[in-house]
């Protein structure tokens, strides 16, 4: 049996519109994580967000994490009696994201296990405030 050019093109048509077809389907049920759920509103207040990092700069002040000992450790040198929030944000995965309020002990140390935390790239800011500052200070650490 042989096929006529006008079949051929018809079921090279449906072949093709089957394709689109799948691939729109495909890209429509595509997991797509936001940087952050409320973007729009962190836009309007970036220059908030800089200023926040800008009052920091030249104080002396350290996120530094261990992953042998699984310890995050935030530390400044204004001491005792600061307090703030830390978020912990994954990039891969906006479910994971959570905060928690900290307070920094005598030395000036906020001390966070991260045993519980999901393997992989976590960036983790600390946000406190000073009189009538704001303060923050961001790191990004790869948890093993």
């Amino acid at each position: 049996m042989k096929i006529n050019w006008g079949h051929k093109l018809v079921f090279f048509t449906i072949l093709f519109m089957l394709f689109i077809i799948t691939m729109v389907f495909l890209m429509v049920t595509q997991k797509v994580d936001l940087v952050e759920a409320d973007y729009y509103e962190k836009g309007i207040n970036y220059q908030q967000e800089l200023n926040k990092h800008n009052a920091v700069k030249g104080m002396d002040h350290q996120i530094t994490y261990l992953a042998s000992t699984h310890q995050l450790t935030f530390q400044t040198a204004m001491g005792g009696q600061v307090q703030g929030t830390a978020y912990f944000y994954r990039p891969s995965d906006s479910k994971l994201d959570f905060i928690i309020p900290f307070t920094l002990d005598n030395e000036g140390k906020f001390l966070y296990s991260t045993q519980a935390l999901t393997k992989g790239l976590w960036k983790v800011t600390f946000e406190w405030r000073v009189g009538e500052v704001n303060m923050a200070t961001a790191k990004e650490i790869f948890v093993e």
